[in-house]
């Protein structure tokens, strides 16, 4: 018997075609699989700035405390310089004996010792400016009058080890000599001049013993 399909054709079923389903299921796995590298990428990267800013930080932080170093480092150059200014201008002007002792220790020759440093005074003439008592017309308002004066000075005595004249006059040239040529002490007292000298025992030897003045320059 022959069977007629009478059904109409836009009525009969089509066969599915699974292939466009199977194509996008690959292309949502390849994403979701790219999405997910993606995103464990920038999960590393993430953690790799984090890291990489807690170092930053940690550098931050040792820098300050250099800074902070440096900082405090300054103030105690600038604390130090004010203490050297302070100790400038307080010994300006001023004598600083240890220092000035010192020096003439070295200047003292040998055979010839100090036995005491004192302060002292030298009166010497000078040539002042003083008023005029002549006040006729023509006549200058002040003039020249040489008047004596006191001036500081140390007086040095001591010693010379020899019981001759002149070998402690000599000593004592040597010493005076020595004042004068030192470019230092020679700054400070000036004009040193022996006051006087004399034989005398000391301790079973004759000796010469001396007296002298330097006067300090003011």
């Amino acid at each position: 018997m022959i069977k007629i399909n009478l059904i109409p054709r836009e009525l009969v079923p089509k066969k599915r075609n699974l292939l466009p389903h199977f194509a996008v299921a690959v292309l949502a796995g390849v994403l979701l699989l790219w999405f997910g590298s993606s995103l464990a990428a920038s999960y590393s990267q993430l953690d790799q700035d984090q890291k990489r800013l807690v170092l930053i930080e940690e550098e931050l932080d040792s820098l300050q405390e250099a800074v902070a170093q440096v900082k405090q480092l300054e103030k105690d150059k600038e604390l130090l310089s004010q203490k050297e200014q302070a100790v400038v201008q307080i010994t300006t002007g001023r004598t600083v004996w240890s220092h000035e002792l010192y020096v003439l220790a070295g200047l003292v020759p040998d055979g010839l010792w100090l036995e005491r440093v004192n302060m002292s005074t030298r009166r010497r003439p000078v040539t002042v400016e003083v008023p005029n008592p002549n006040r006729n017309p023509g006549q200058p308002p002040t003039i020249q009058k040489t008047v004596v004066q006191s001036f500081p000075a140390i007086r040095l005595s001591g010693y010379a080890l020899s019981p001759h004249r002149e070998k402690g006059l000599e000593l004592v040239g040597k010493l005076i000599n020595n004042i004068k040529l030192d470019d230092e002490f020679s700054v400070r007292f000036v004009s040193p001049e022996l006051k006087s000298i004399e034989r005398q025992e000391f301790r079973g030897s004759t000796v010469m013993k001396f007296v002298m003045d330097c006067e300090i320059s003011i």
